[in-house]
């Protein structure tokens, strides 16, 4: 609103005397304002179309540079791939001239084919070897099943191995192959020759190891960036997780550590979109191998592009800047001449305004009328004011009451309109009041009350009043406060019905003082469950701590005390207090920390809960658990006996085996003794040099006994010892019945392993896959002849070869493989996952127990803290063991923990 002064006629003067002045000032800064905004757009339009133009040709230039680092990593990519012919060529010159001489010295093809088992096992190719004649295949039939199955499928089998046989034959000798698997991204190479065995011609090959041209193409990307390029690209391998070179330090990063934190940059922004999408995008800066989920991305330097424009820019920026200046000087000039133009009419208007300069009031009467209402309503800025007008029979509301009740302005006219409103259980009161105002009893009202709103039923209202009277000593008017109280009085309410509804339950809410003793303020009358009374504690008679339980006071104060400390609102804790016959009850307790306006915590409140029950259920289930467990313990050691007596039988049948020579070799000295004792040529140092001999035998049969006996024994403590030398010693022990069998047992070192365990059960382990590697062999037999062989290799691998088989071992670095191959026959595939399963056998009951491979299993993996694993090859099985390598603590070469 406008000031009194401003109505007087030399305020409107001065007004019309500098609005003109100040109006043509304004319109000259619009219209420079305006200009300079329109030229600045200008000048930034055309600079930009410059930078847009410069910017496109830098990206083509880089764009180009992208594309031909791709074609220089898949020129790479094929030269890694060649270098493989010329390993594959000098691997079979050599195995060739082997075999020549093998066969100039008469060995059969058995012999070859063994030898080139070997090669494979040592050198990690694959040979074939077939028949130019009959086009049988003698080694390799799963490799040319391999290339089959990439040019033919599965259909018709025997059909189209033998047309392979002869596509290979008709590319003649010296014969190199790509065989490359676009399915599972892999390449395998090739290297077929000729060769005579015993007069035929023969077909010999050696196979590369598949190799995932994936990793292929990523090792030489990595190559090339690292070497030093002046362009600036990266790398995001989206199937493995991996960022290389993104700061261009040549180093592996993983996009979550990254994008950790929010950063700014084209590159974050490309990064973040890959690890949700696989689309191509960003093509200006990007290229998507999408055969391996590759992406290349090249980082921009705009400083480059802009080097050839600099004049360009600074030219037209000169220009614009000159256009400004003279609309600059246009605009002063004409402006001048309207402010002089403006000031000779101001004096003309002042002396029209000089002969009506008078001044005007309102009326007295209204400008009081107004005063006091504006008054009120100040005070009650934060209340809804209403105002009851007796002698016109009207009433106003303020904007506030309306909004606190949900009406419109007109929808309550009169009093008696408001006085419906009021709730039927609360008009009585209020109409007291009104009467006793309209007595002359009293000036003020002031009264709670529900008035009904327009949509969400009553709210509480408090109501403060005053009458106010005219000259005539009559009442005029009446000034009105409300306040929306409905939210205290609901909740006050609430805690009521909170008060009634733990009355008689297992939940007791307290209040305590933070003191020594937790002097109890307030508690419910539900304290009656424990045995005590509500005035006990509310007058001091009983303390909260005096309930509590001795071991426990200490645990509740310093659960209080660390609370405070660490400033926390609330805490929960389980503890025993006594109730009032003695008894020890489990509780529950939920608690706030209350501050006072200095932050002290004077006050706690809370509740406490009987949760003795639950305590006493899970006392029983503990105990439960503890039966079952020892249940189980003894179920393993019935277990454990059943293998020892299994192995008992094992073990005598051994020693007939080691004790028949010895005993036929001392009962024919025996002999020999008898028949020459008489005869005079049989001196007595004769006879001493046979009882040497007799005696020597008598010491092999103990010692054997003492063999066996050690073998049996459980280690008691863990020992180092060579893992070959003590395999060695195990089959020393079975060798005799494994001959007798004609069963040759084949066993190759890679390399000395020393390791740190219980050596007897790892033996007990390797006799027990021997043992059902004879029966299988045995079994076999009965219905086919062929040479039985039993073959164990044992070498060393790094843990990231096996890191996908056996994920709890991603943590280790190397691992000691134990292979035992056998051609007993395949195991059934629908049996094979249960063959380590107790008491499963696929022998009849009177030939096994089915605990052996069993207890196998749980000496390598709960013992030895290592992995057994079977699976069907060609015509046998294979069983690999593997243990985790550690080095020991004092560095000593090829030492680990087992167990």
């Amino acid at each position: 609103m406008l000031k009194r002064d401003l109505y007087k006629l030399e305020n409107i003067e001065k007004i019309i005397t500098y609005t003109p002045t100040i109006f043509i000032l304004i319109l000259s800064s619009v219209i420079l304002f305006v200009s300079f905004a329109f030229i600045h757009s200008k000048e930034k339009k055309e600079i930009q179309s410059i930078k847009e133009k410069a910017i496109l040709r830098y990206q083509f230039h880089e764009k180009e540079k992208l594309h031909n680092f791709v074609s220089s990593v898949r020129k790479d990519v094929n030269k890694e791939i060649m270098g493989t012919k010329t390993k594959l060529q000098n691997m079979l010159f050599k195995s060739v001239g082997y075999i020549k001489r093998l066969d100039e010295e008469g060995k059969g093809l058995n012999y070859i084919i063994s030898y080139l088992d070997g090669m494979e096992q040592v050198d990690g190719v694959a040979f074939v070897l077939f028949g130019k004649e009959d086009f049988k295949v003698y080694k390799g039939k799963y490799l040319i099943s391999y290339i089959r199955e990439l040019v033919f499928g599965e259909k018709e089998k025997k059909k189209h191995d033998e047309l392979m046989l002869k596509y290979i034959y008709s590319q003649g000798g010296d014969n190199f192959q790509y065989w490359i698997d676009d399915i599972r991204n892999s390449v395998r190479v090739s290297y077929f020759d000729r060769i005579k065995i015993g007069g035929k011609l023969f077909y010999i090959g050696v196979f590369s190891n598949i190799n995932s041209l994936r990793y292929i193409t990523k090792d030489v990307i990595t190559r090339k960036i690292t070497k030093g390029r002046d362009d600036y690209i990266w790398m995001y391998d989206i199937a493995e997780k991996d960022v290389f070179n993104f700061f261009d330090k040549k180093m592996f990063y993983k996009p979550d550590d990254l994008l950790k934190h929010e950063s700014s940059g084209i590159k974050y922004t490309i990064l973040k979109y890959y690890t949700k999408h696989e689309n191509e995008a960003f093509e200006d800066r990007v290229y998507l191998m999408d055969k391996f989920k590759f992406v290349l991305a090249i980082e921009y330097n705009y400083k480059n592009a802009f080097i050839n424009k600099t004049k360009d820019i600074k030219r037209i920026k000169n220009y614009y800047e000159s256009l400004f200046y003279k609309i600059l000087a246009a605009v002063f000039f004409i402006s001048l001449l309207l402010i002089v133009s403006s000031i000779i009419f101001s004096k003309f208007v002042k002396r029209v305004f000089a002969r009506y300069n008078r001044r005007l009031y309102l009326r007295k009467e209204s400008l009081q009328h107004w005063k006091k209402r504006f008054e009120l309503a100040i005070i009650a800025s934060n209340d809804g004011m209403w105002d009851i007008d007796f002698e016109k029979n009207s009433i106003y509301f303020s904007k506030k009451w309306l909004e606190i009740s949900g009406y419109e302005r007109d929808d309550i006219k009169t009093f008696s309109d408001w006085f419906a409103l009021i709730h039927s259980d609360d008009k009585d009161k209020v109409q007291v009041q009104f009467d006793e105002i309209m007595a002359r009893k009293r000036e003020h009202i002031i009264c709670e009350y529900r008035l009904k709103t327009k949509y969400d039923g009553y709210k509480w209202i408090l109501a403060r009043g005053k009458i106010f009277k005219n000259d005539k000593n009559e009442y005029k008017r009446m000034l009105m406060m409300s306040m929306d109280i409905d939210k205290n009085k609901r909740l006050s309410k609430e805690l009521t019905n909170v008060e009634l509804l733990v009355e008689d339950g297992n939940i007791t809410i307290l209040k305590w003082k933070n003191d020594e003793r937790l002097s109890v303020g307030f508690v419910s009358n539900s304290i009656k469950t424990y045995g005590y009374y509500k005035d006990d504690f509310v007058q001091g008679n009983i303390a909260y701590l005096d309930i509590v339980h001795n071991e426990d006071r200490e645990l509740l104060k310093k659960s209080i005390k660390n609370a405070i400390t660490q400033n926390q609102k609330s805490f929960s804790l389980v503890y025993r207090i006594v109730d009032n016959s003695g008894k020890i009850r489990w509780i529950f307790s939920r608690v706030l920390l209350l501050r006072d306006d200095f932050g002290e915590v004077k006050q706690l409140y809370g509740y406490i809960h009987d949760i003795s029950k639950l305590k006493n259920a899970e006392e029983e289930l503990r105990k439960r658990v503890k039966e079952e467990i020892e249940k189980n313990r003894q179920k393993d050691a019935f277990i454990v006996q059943q293998n020892k007596l299994a192995s008992m039988g094992g073990m005598l049948g051994s020693i007939a085996h080691q004790w028949r020579q010895p005993l036929n070799n001392v009962g024919l000295i025996l002999h020999f003794i008898k028949d020459n004792c008489g005869s005079q040529n049989f001196s007595k140092e004769m006879l001493q040099e046979y009882i040497q001999r007799a005696k020597r035998q008598i010491e092999y049969m103990s010692q054997t006994i003492d063999d066996f006996r050690n073998f049996y024994k459980p280690s008691k403590s863990k020992n180092i010892f060579d893992l070959g030398s003590s395999i060695e010693t195990t089959l020393k022990l079975i060798y005799n019945q494994f001959e007798d069998k004609n069963i040759k047992i084949d066993l190759f070192v890679k390399e000395k392993i020393m390791l740190y365990g219980y050596e007897n059960e790892l033996k007990q382990s390797i006799l027990n896959i021997l043992n059902n590697a004879k029966d299988a062999i045995i079994s076999r037999r009965e219905k086919v002849k062929f040479d039985a062989i039993v073959k164990i290799v044992i070498k060393r691998v790094e843990g990231n070869r096996i890191k996908n088989m056996f994920e709890k071992f991603d943590n280790k670095k190397n691992f000691a493989i134990i292979s035992i191959e056998n051609n007993g026959g395949k195991i059934d595939e629908s049996i094979i996952d249960r063959i380590f399963e107790p008491y499963f056998t696929t022998k009849f009951e009177t030939q096994g127990t089915g605990i052996g491979l069993y207890m196998t299993k749980v000496i390598i993996e709960k013992n030895l803290k290592g992995k057994i694993v079977v699976k069907n090859k060609e015509d046998g099985v294979v069983f690999e063991i593997i243990l985790p390598i550690e080095e020991l603590e004092n560095g000593s070469q090829n030492q680990s923990f087992i167990g």
